[in-house]
């Protein structure tokens, strides 16, 4: 009795596994299906012409194998492309006197679906055709491609399983077959192309023997009868490349011996399986057999309106398969271990979640922490930068001691610092040059529309080291008021900023201008250059860096910066 059991619950199960394939194919199938047919649209060439219509028209030629021009009465030629909606416009004079479609790599469709009419429509038509011929046809790519990568991957857990492995190679030939199927000939235009493409085909359908031969347990003479089924049938594909009938004769031939050899392989593996064979084993076989009617239904009995494959489903229903065995080979272990759990490691996961929750509730507590001390750092800057600057502005202007040019230039000192204080955010804990240079290029225009040259040269190593945002923020503030004072009072032509490493990992950053220079013994008691001075020295302080002025009359002036800097991390 155990054996009609045994094979009563083979048959269930490959039954089940065939139903659930095919029910969700037709789920997808007529559940993509556009709520509005676009067969009012279709063309013929006895039909009268394309009137036009309140909104933009377009055209749309259903299985269309490569970029074909579409000649309608009354309407200027098109360029279409596969799944692609084309936008029509009217002809001026003359135009087609039928519904003409060119092809340009080879012949149409015949009878080709031509459709024309609103392209918002047509754009729908279009969409819903890329996602049955490409999208699915990606999906199934990238899910064979994962899943047997990572049972390749996976084999040193599995003791280098004959089993896993055959099945990763076989799913990694599925993708490789699906691309070339859909997208090969577009990619690869080349006349040996039929060669590789249908060469990877029956490499996968002999993959699909081996996997079947090592999970009915492994016979080494049936695995070389399939490697020899492969040599025999790229032979005839070679052949036929060489005497240049090309292979479009035969392939519909070693097609159906393939899968009729492959399908007959499998029940046979069935048979010999059916007095010993576990349940993992067929239930995997049943899904091989799924891929295989698939990829049956595809060669001979799929319709021309089903544009969706059946066959891209196959890989996506596989790795389910996959994935549901190891859940449940899962749940059997854990129903196995669970008379085996204690008290102390229920503790143990709630001690985890209590201290979770804590160090959640802790890391939430330093996040407000740093929130509100940066807001108040950037209130600070923004009371002592700009803030400081409107409101001399303001006081000075309610005493009308300011003309219009003095205006201008402390609402440009405004508008400069608030710049400073963006980018020093963006740029914080960036490498110095980076930072440097995205303040040189905001600077150089505004120095080039004054008349002024600048120059920036850089020879920090790379990875150069960084600045946090505080630090960066008062190096934009000292350079800026170096590089004010030569506009306002160098009369300089020529501005250069230099950046080199210095010693003791410290970076020294000069700034020098061609200007009238000065007496630095004399500058503080003047009010104007006496107050810049001191704010660079105070920027210098702020940095934890050391400033060094030389200047003199007619030389020019080098404000020469050493900060120390942190090392960034690789």
């Amino acid at each position: 009795m155990r054996r009609p059991t045994g094979w009563r619950r083979a048959v269930f199960i490959i039954l089940g596994v065939q139903l659930l394939f095919w029910s969700t194919y037709a789920l997808i199938v007529l559940g993509v299906r556009p709520i509005e047919s676009p067969e009012a649209d279709r063309r013929t060439a006895a039909r009268a012409p394309l009137s036009v219509g309140p909104g933009r028209m377009g055209a749309f030629v259903a299985d269309l194998p490569g970029p074909a021009v579409l000649r309608l009465p009354g309407w200027q030629p098109v360029a279409l492309h596969p799944a692609r909606a084309g936008l029509l416009s009217p002809a001026q004079s003359g135009g087609a006197e039928r519904t003409i479609l060119s092809c340009l790599d080879g012949d149409c469709p015949e009878p080709a679906a031509i459709y024309a009419g609103p392209f918002d429509r047509m754009s729908r038509a279009a969409a819903l055709e890329s996602f049955q011929r490409f999208g699915m046809v990606w999906v199934a790519i990238a899910v064979a491609m994962v899943t047997g990568t990572a049972l390749l991957v996976l084999l040193p857990v599995n003791r280098m399983s004959r089993l896993q492995t055959v099945t990763g190679l076989f799913q990694i030939l599925v993708g490789a077959d699906a691309w070339l199927t859909t997208f090969g000939a577009a990619s690869l235009p080349y006349s040996w192309f039929p060669l590789l493409r249908f060469g990877t085909e029956y490499l996968m359908l002999t993959g699909a023997a081996l996997a079947v031969n090592a999970f009915a347990g492994w016979r080494a003479s049936e695995a070389r009868m399939a490697v020899a089924c492969f040599v025999a049938a790229f032979a005839a594909l070679l052949a036929a490349m060489v005497v240049g009938e090309g292979v479009a004769t035969i392939v519909p031939w070693l097609d159906a011996a393939a899968l009729t050899l492959l399908v007959g392989y499998g029940l046979l593996a069935l048979l010999r399986m059916a007095r010993t064979a576990p349940g993992p084993a067929i239930r995997v076989l049943a899904l091989l057999l799924a891929g295989l009617a698939s990829i049956a239904f595809d060669l001979f009995f799929r319709p021309p309106s089903l544009t969706l494959q059946a066959s891209v489903l196959a890989p996506p229903l596989a790795t389910f398969g996959i994935l549901f065995e190891i859940a449940l080979q899962g749940r059997l272990l854990n129903q196995e271990a669970e008379e085996a759990r204690s008290d102390l490691e229920r503790q143990v996961l709630e001690q985890d979640a209590t201290l979770l929750r804590s160090s959640q509730l802790l890391r939430h507590q330093e996040r407000l922490i740093a929130i509100d001390a940066e807001r108040q750092r950037l209130l600070r800057d923004m009371h002592d930068g700009v803030g400081g600057v409107l409101t001399h502005l303001l006081l000075d202007l309610r005493g009308s001691r300011l003309t219009q040019g003095e205006i201008e230039q402390g609402l440009q000192s405004a508008v400069d610092d608030l710049r400073n204080m963006a980018s020093a955010i963006d740029a914080g804990n960036e490498p110095i040059d980076e930072a440097l240079a995205m303040f040189c290029e905001r600077i150089e225009g505004r120095l080039a529309r004054s008349g002024i040259a600048f120059d920036y040269r850089c020879t920090l190593p790379i990875p150069a080291p960084s600045l946090d945002v505080r630090r960066l923020l008062s190096l934009y503030r000292l350079l800026q008021e170096g590089i004010a004072n030569s506009v306002r009072h160098a009369r300089a032509t020529r501005i250069a900023l230099t950046v080199e490493a210095a010693e003791g990992r410290a970076t020294r950053i000069t700034l020098s201008d061609d200007g009238v220079g000065f007496d630095l013994g004399r500058a503080a008691g003047s009010p104007g250059e006496g107050r810049g001075l001191t704010n660079i020295r105070r920027r210098a302080e702020q940095m934890r860096g050391r400033i060094a002025i030389d200047t003199a009359p007619d030389e020019g002036t080098r404000l020469i910066l050493t900060v120390p800097v942190a090392e960034r991390n690789s």
